[in-house]
């Protein structure tokens, strides 16, 4: 890592400053330790001989003052060879030899120091550099022993009187402590080189790991974030349903609610509060009973679902409550309808077998009135009897009244809207039936104006798309639309009620519009025969196209009017029966 300092990037600089300040601090503190030794020694212990004192000081001020500059250059500036490590501690050599040349040689205790500069140099340079300190070391210590030894360089004791004073000839005592040095230095050396290396490829490993583990961080971060983006936004999907989703586990204790839910149990006193789930939806979630209730003056129906792991194991209960209010209006008005066409159909019945009948009793008892003066017993009881068959002769009026189809009120009407209304009227019945129910026109976005009465022609389209609702099974689709029929030379409107069904047989087709006719289990059959009396009652006609395993398409055919200028807005939504029955 510190090897060829002087080629390390600048993006590498941060070791290379740290290890830079660390050895002027080491110095500070070896200078300030020198200068301490040579005060003790000196002017306390009188150890220092007399001529080398001068020599000490001076080595000892400059390499304080060599300090001081590497400290006032910084790392980045002045000379290479005065700032680069080798520089530093070969410099850092040299002055430890001076200054154990002046203060006793290998007399000197100091000697050993050699030992820290080589452990620094296998720490801060490459293995070639910390050979050549090692080298370096050696031969100045070896020169220092060698050179006092042999007269080279004069041996300044330790002691004026020549006490402790033995460093002057190349006797065994000097030999031995020269070549324990050398062994020393050679070993911690290596041991030091050894430490480092394993040192170094460490913290290789623990880098390498390091940015493992940055990256792993990142990949966590950036997998946290997409389950956080999806949680949000499967959040937001069951919070967008019209339907209540909670979610119990399996002690009955509720853990979630969507937005619905939330709205459908909160408190009037406190609209940030929720009440607890009542007793009837936790009774539903363990026994599954009580599926359908009343709250706040709508009716709903709960249904019920286990959630399993992937083992099998039961994590609790999602509990999906919608609210059916309009279906059973629906439900309820249809079933009107169908009740108010057989009411017709009796009184049709009656009419026709009663009425004559009637009218005969009526004259015959006025002819015998008008014979029979008024004070006669007899007249009172003819009385009676006219009473009695007018009265016979009102009520039967009164159900052909209450049957018989008004006269289309006729104003502007766009199809379109028509069949949006339609739709959105059958998607509760059509969601309960697992149908799919969508509007789509085949020509076009532009308004399809006829004159017809709203309420009439809605009745006679909704009457069709129930129809195909309850021959459909689960999983088709009915589709409500606008479409364009080329009728001869004249290019008319239509409605379009499609199903994906299971058809009409083509032996039922001429039968389908023939009142209490049906293939089904349940009904009147008397939904087409309306329809059929309405779409009639417009001048238009009912064309249908079936498939067995296909499906149906019923297509109410009306003339096209050009718009014209009214008093009725265009825009008027019309005001159904079954629309004052929601109110209501």
């Amino acid at each position: 890592m510190f090897s060829g300092w002087p080629a390390i990037e600048a993006s590498d600089r941060e070791p290379v400053d740290a290890v830079f300040w660390w050895l002027v601090r080491l110095r500070w503190v070896a200078v300030l330790g020198v200068a301490l030794v040579l005060g003790l020694a000196g002017p306390v212990l009188h150890a220092l001989p007399s001529d080398s004192g001068p020599w000490l000081w001076t080595t000892a001020g400059g390499l304080l003052a060599y300090n001081a500059l590497l400290a006032l250059l910084g790392p980045r500036r002045g000379w290479p060879w005065l700032t680069r490590f080798t520089g530093q501690i070969a410099i850092d050599c040299v002055a430890l030899a001076t200054l154990i040349h002046f203060g006793g040689g290998v007399d000197n205790p100091f000697l050993p120091l050699f030992v820290l500069h080589v452990v620094n140099a296998n720490i801060v340079l490459s293995r070639r550099a910390a050979l050549g300190v090692l080298g370096f070391a050696c031969a100045l210590a070896s020169a220092v022993v060698l050179a006092e030894g042999t007269g080279v360089l004069a041996h300044h004791c330790l002691r004026p009187a020549g006490v402790l004073c033995a460093g002057g000839a190349l006797d065994a005592r000097t030999l031995g402590t020269l070549g324990g040095l050398v062994l020393t230095l050679v070993a911690a050396s290596l041991f030091t080189r050894f430490l480092t290396v394993r040192l170094r490829t460490g913290q290789r490993k623990l880098s390498d790991a390091l940015v493992a583990l940055t990256v792993e961080k990142q990949r966590l971060a950036d997998t946290h974030a997409a389950i956080d983006t999806e949680r949000a936004r499967l959040q937001a999907i069951i919070d967008c349903m019209g339907d209540a989703v909670i979610f119990m586990d399996p002690d009955g204790q509720a853990l979630f609610a969507n937005q619905r839910a939330r709205e459908l149990w909160r408190t009037e006193a406190s609209s940030s509060r929720v009440e607890p789930f009542d007793t009837m939806l936790q009774e539903f979630a363990k026994t599954g009973t009580a599926s359908a209730f009343e709250r706040r003056g709508r009716l709903f129906e709960a249904t019920r679902s286990a959630v399993l792991n992937a083992q099998g194991q039961t994590l609790g209960l999602v509990i999906v409550v919608r609210d059916v209010t309009d279906r059973l209006t629906i439900e309820r008005y249809l079933m009107r309808e169908e009740q108010l066409s057989v009411v017709g159909r009796l009184a049709a019945t009656v009419a026709h077998e009663i009425n004559n009948p009637i009218g005969v009793v009526s004259l015959y008892s006025q002819h015998a009135l008008s014979k029979l003066p008024p004070d006669s017993p007899v007249y009172q009881h003819l009385q009676t009897i006219r009473r009695s068959a007018e009265r016979c002769r009102a009520i039967v009026g009164g159900l052909l009244k209450l049957a018989r189809q008004p006269h289309p009120e006729r104003r502007q009407v766009d199809l379109h809207q028509v069949c949006r209304e339609v739709v959105d009227e059958i998607r509760p019945l059509a969601a309960h039936a697992g149908v799919q129910a969508s509007s789509g026109s085949q020509a076009g976005d532009s308004p399809a104006w006829v004159q017809a009465d709203p309420d009439m022609l809605h009745q006679a389209v909704l009457n069709l798309a129930v129809n195909a609702i309850e021959a459909s099974d689960g999983g088709t689709d009915i589709t409500v639309g606008v479409c364009e029929n080329d009728s001869g030379s004249v290019l008319a409107h239509a409605i379009e009620v499609r199903d994906t069904g299971p058809g009409i047989a083509t032996d039922d087709i001429a039968r389908i519009f023939q009142p209490f006719f049906t293939t089904k289990t349940t009904g009147t059959g008397l939904g087409l025969s309306v329809a059929d009396n309405i779409v009639k009652s417009h001048g238009g006609r009912i064309e249908v196209e079936s498939i067995m395993g296909a499906g149906t398409i019923f297509r109410i055919v009306l003339s096209e009017e050009p718009p014209s200028v009214s008093t009725h807005d265009p825009a008027d939504r019309r005001s159904s029966v079954l629309a004052g029955e929601v109110r209501a």
